[in-house]
């Protein structure tokens, strides 16, 4: 049984308890409530395993965020030493007229701005990528942990 649902049933238990006249006190079965409370016992260690698996899920996934960008930052790597190397041979093609030369380097210039702004468009990418995981993820926990602190006031509360 869920956490929550034993908590609920606790709170039953103890509303459906007769009172002791002229006192806030009230008479509840014993066995009752050491029966509800092995069975919220018996249920954390499932909450933890789900918390447990909510972290690795969250480690595959910085993961994977992780090896994605590598694998982009490296295309993009790729990109510009092809774009580069494209950029030298034609250079090196066209050196030996001097209008030709001076094209060349115009033309040069161009495919390496242009391959260092498709590198950090997509090293932007990448990292847009990560960030979205990451605040995901981020948004994923404050979710469990308001959750579980939400759990852990009830049952202070109750305690009392």
């Amino acid at each position: 049984m869920e956490i929550n649902q034993l908590i609920n049933e606790l709170e039953d238990v103890l509303d459906e308890a007769s009172s002791v006249p002229f006192t806030r006190k009230v008479s509840v079965d014993p066995d009752e409530i050491f029966e509800i409370l092995n069975e919220m016992k018996d249920s954390l260690p499932e909450e933890i395993k789900q918390a447990r698996w909510i972290n690795e899920e969250k480690q595959r996934i910085l993961q994977e965020a992780e090896n994605d960008a590598n694998k982009k930052l490296q295309e993009a790597d790729e990109q510009i030493a092809n774009a580069k190397e494209q950029a030298n041979n034609n250079y090196k093609r066209m050196i030996s007229e001097h209008e030709i030369t001076r094209q060349a380097k115009i033309q040069a210039n161009e495919i390496i701005k242009s391959a260092n702004a498709q590198a950090n468009d997509v090293m932007k990418k990448a990292y847009n990528y990560i960030d979205t995981i990451f605040s995901s993820s981020e948004n994923n926990f404050k979710e469990l942990v308001d959750t579980l602190e939400q759990n852990r006031r009830k049952i202070l509360n109750n305690e009392n």
